[in-house]
């Protein structure tokens, strides 16, 4: 019984398997046939399909990250048209039936793109072309291309045409006709290319929107959009992919066909397993782009690369090159490459995108064997912080492996867990191991493992672009740049777009996702470095640049080089000092002109440079005496009138005018004890006071004309400076760590303060002060004492207010603190060379800071 119910329902199962099989060929061909598709020209780089149109508007007014693309001015365009959409179908639901609308991209000509529009509709409602057009607009004008009818709306600036039930319409005539042209040859269109049929085949129908890519294309397309032009051809062609608008990502997952041949560069990650990416544990934090790939068979990889490369006529040159190298150097690419384990990439740190900060690496199985076979190309060798820094003669060794997708001059290379790591400069390779060394590692940030969610670990092929970093470089780089307009602030929270592409069984599944991370609070930001030659011989000084109503930055190095750089970094001169510059750079409107001049001393001269770096008539002048010390400058009366105040070696105070000459009627009368800190003017109830103390503690109030205003009798030394609250109150610590309070009047105050040692630093701020005992921080006042939370990494050198912030910094690293909490950022490695000030004039306070012979500046955003 059981073997005759096998005989009869085993034919039955097959003829129904069949039937099923027949069926959903039947309607595959019926969709195919009456797809809007069949009218996309083949040269389309994107296909949006909407499949929901009548809802779409809602649906992306429900959604977050659409809400906050909103805000860049072309995005405002989209949305609105969306919305325009969305209700123009919903008044003609009964034509529109399918609910379906596709939207292609093209490059048209050299400078010029265009999107096309198709729609099927339901001919059984209108049957008339007319009526349909008529639903647009009314101002019709008639042509004909080969025998079909093309409309033209002048006020709508677009041509329309049909193809049976499919409506098809762009702003362009000429896409128009290619259209006309592929619907009249079934031989043409999209479907007829395996490679975009294969992928088309896989889509979700139930997913609002597709998106179908062909990366090639589109690299052809942006050529239409950017200044600079690519030259990145045979990457990948189609892919399919369902699209999810979620609240906080923007996510398309699908797939490409698997190429058996080699025409791309996707095909070379055929079979190819992926691997997790262990580099985005190194790369430093602030890594705003990069390019890697994984791998199983390093050799086939090398292998079939240089198939891509025969395919874009590149082969030969590289050949040529890499046998010169070979030769000269005994050197085996081959040999090189079985030492390679399974990643290789290259990254850029910089908002910028700038060459200077582009790094290519590799890892391999084990870097000492890795590193004797490149000993004939190594030049010169160098050692920073345990780590060894090469320096080769081939810059483009990475290229050389893996191709021109790797392109970057890069001379040096150290080496991180098996990673050999390639940069511009040593520069560069000191700040990766810096960043390395204090865990500043891309996958160690918050918003990155925000993103974690959204992406594997492994992909053959992984791009990472920082949008909210470097759109503004981004923008910089279209022709039309204006229809981009965005507040930097509306986007810094886009922080990833990804691209990841796997080898899978059916192909190659290919993920994108643009994240918008909610919780991304940037507080301090790296806007540029500049490379050092040598160590800095002053902290960096600020001077109003009039031209630029912004201000330079100038700084000193060893060799007693005056070098100034503008708001972004860029040098604009350099100018030799006769010896190191002492104290403060000011600056100075010497011809009431609102023109300022930079003044500082040496040991023995007076200079005052203008914003070109030439010295103003007569400067630099000689002192009257030498000095230890830099100048004091004061301006009394805000008029300009300004005062210079020299301590000479001779014990001496010298006040000379703007012009570097002696001031007369200065009485100043010279004492037996050094003079041991800078005057310092204040003024108190409208009365001027210049600060005068001595290395025995004598400490004076001098009146404008130099004579003693107020002389302070002194019971105890002191430990630490003299200081003037904003009141007009003096203080310091005694040597036998109590507080001392001076008063103009000449009245003082001992006060005992609990757990001062003699390291104690001491700030007055807001009737108070701030007091630090080694590693911990107080706040006192006559009214409470509280302890601060802040731990600090080692006892503190330097406590000071800049620019409403108290700085501390201690032996290698700066903290800043704004309302008793270290500003989130901070601390930062520093060598106590630093200031701070909004250097660009945009309302953000700058810390210009050196570290490692670089010099760093960096935003603060809060």
């Amino acid at each position: 019984m059981f073997k005759k119910i096998i005989k009869i329902s085993v034919p039955i199962i097959l003829i129904g398997i069949i039937l099923l099989i027949s069926y959903n060929a039947y309607q595959e061909t019926q969709d195919t046939t009456q797809s809007p598709i069949t009218v996309i020209p083949t040269e389309s780089s994107m296909i949006l399909q909407l499949n929901n149109v009548k809802n779409l508007s809602r649906s992306l007014k429900l959604s977050e990250i659409w809400n906050k693309l909103e805000k860049l001015e072309k995005n405002k365009t989209i949305t609105e048209n969306i919305k325009q959409i969305s209700e123009f179908y919903n008044k003609n639901q009964t034509i529109f039936t399918s609910n379906r609308l596709f939207i292609s991209f093209h490059k048209v000509s050299a400078t010029k793109n265009a999107t096309l529009f198709s729609i099927l509709f339901n001919r059984e409602t209108l049957k008339e072309n007319k009526d349909i057009i008529s639903l647009f607009a009314n101002d019709i004008t008639i042509s004909k291309y080969d025998n079909e009818k093309i409309y033209f709306s002048n006020s709508l600036g677009k041509y329309f045409s049909f193809n049976n039930d499919i409506l098809f319409y762009s702003e362009n005539k000429m896409l128009i006709t290619d259209a006309i042209r592929i619907s009249k040859k079934n031989t043409d269109n999209l479907f007829n290319n395996p490679l975009f049929s294969d992928c088309y085949s896989t889509i979700s129908r139930s997913a609002d929107i597709n998106l179908m890519i062909n990366y090639n294309n589109l690299f052809a397309f942006s050529n239409t959009l950017t200044k600079s032009k690519s030259k990145l051809t045979h990457f990948s062609e189609w892919i399919a992919t369902d699209l999810k608008i979620k609240n906080n990502a923007i996510l398309a997952s699908g797939l490409s066909s698997l190429n058996n041949s080699v025409n791309n560069f996707t095909d070379i990650f055929n079979t190819q397993k992926s691997q997790n990416l262990e580099i985005l544990n190194i790369i430093p934090e602030h890594t705003t782009k990069i390019f890697a790939i994984s791998f199983k068979n390093q050799q086939k990889i090398y292998e079939k690369k240089n198939e891509i490369l025969r395919k874009q006529h590149e082969f030969r040159n590289w050949n040529l090159k890499r046998e010169w190298l070979e030769d000269s150097l005994n050197l085996n690419y081959k040999e090189l490459m079985s030492e390679i384990s399974n990643e290789a990439g290259i990254f850029n740190t910089s908002s910028t995108l700038s060459q200077d900060k582009t790094y290519t690496y590799i890892k391999t199985q084990e870097s000492i064997r890795a590193v004797s076979l490149l000993q004939s190309m190594i030049i010169s060798s160098y050692d920073y912080k345990n780590f060894r820094i090469n320096k080769i003669i081939d810059q483009n060794l990475i290229s050389n492996l893996f191709g021109p997708l790797f392109k970057a001059e890069n001379s040096f290379f150290t080496t991180i867990d098996d990673y050999l790591i390639f940069g511009k400069s040593l520069f560069s390779i000191e700040h990766l191991i810096d960043n390395y060394t204090t865990n500043n590692t891309l996958t160690n940030t918050k918003s990155f493992q925000n993103l974690s969610s959204y992406i594997s670990k492994d992909a053959n092929i992984f791009l990472y672009l920082n949008p909210g970093k470097t759109a503004e470089t981004l923008k910089n780089k279209l022709i039309d740049s204006e229809r981009f307009t965005f507040h930097p602030d509306s986007i810094s929270k886009f922080t990833s777009f990804c691209l990841q592409i796997n080898t899978s069984n059916n192909g190659m599944l290919h993920n994108l996702c643009l994240f918008y991370d909610d919780q991304y609070k940037e507080s301090i930001k790296e806007e540029w470095s500049y490379p050092l030659d040598t160590t800095p011989a002053l902290k960096p000084q600020f001077v109003e640049n009039h031209f630029t109503n912004e201000q330079m930055i100038l700084i000193q190095d060893k060799y007693y080089n005056l070098i100034a750089l503008n708001s972004n970094g860029e040098k604009l001169w350099s100018k030799q000092i006769g010896n190191k510059i002492l104290g403060k750079i000011n600056f100075i409107d010497t011809y009431k002109n609102k023109k300022f001049q930079a003044l500082f001393n040496t040991k023995d001269q007076l200079y005052l440079i203008d914003r070109n770096g030439n010295f103003v008539n007569d400067f630099p002048k000689n002192l009257p005496f030498s000095t230890s010390m830099g100048h004091s400058l004061f301006d009394y009366n805000n008029n300009k009138n300004y005062r210079i105040i020299i301590v000479g070696n001779d014990n001496t105070l010298y006040n000379l005018n703007k012009k570097g000459e002696n001031v007369k009627g200065w009485k100043y009368t010279k004492g037996k004890s050094r003079i041991n800190q800078n005057p310092i003017h204040f003024s108190v109830n409208n009365k001027d006071y210049i600060l005068h103390t001595t290395k025995d503690n004598q400490i004076k109030l001098l009146a404008r004309n130099g004579t003693d205003r107020t002389v302070f009798k002194i019971t105890q030394p002191f430990s630490t400076p003299v200081k003037i609250s904003k009141n007009g109150i003096l203080y310091a610590i005694t040597l036998e760590n109590k507080l001392w309070i001076g008063n103009v009047s000449g009245s003082t105050e001992i006060i005992e303060i609990a757990d001062l040692n003699n390291y104690t630093k001491i700030l007055a701020y807001n009737n108070g002060y701030y007091i630090t005992n080694e590693n911990s921080i107080s706040y006192v006042n006559s009214e409470k004492s509280k302890k601060i939370d802040i731990k600090l990494d080692t006892p503190v050198e330097e406590l000071s207010w800049v620019e409403g912030y108290i700085t501390i910094t201690t032996k290698n690293n700066l903290y800043l603190i704004k309302e008793d909490k270290v500003v989130e950022g901070f601390p930062i490695i520093s060598e106590s060379y630093f200031n701070i000030s909004d250097i660009d004039n945009n309302g953000k306070i700058n810390v210009v800071n050196i570290k490692n012979r670089s010099l760093y500046n960096y935003e603060i955003i809060n």
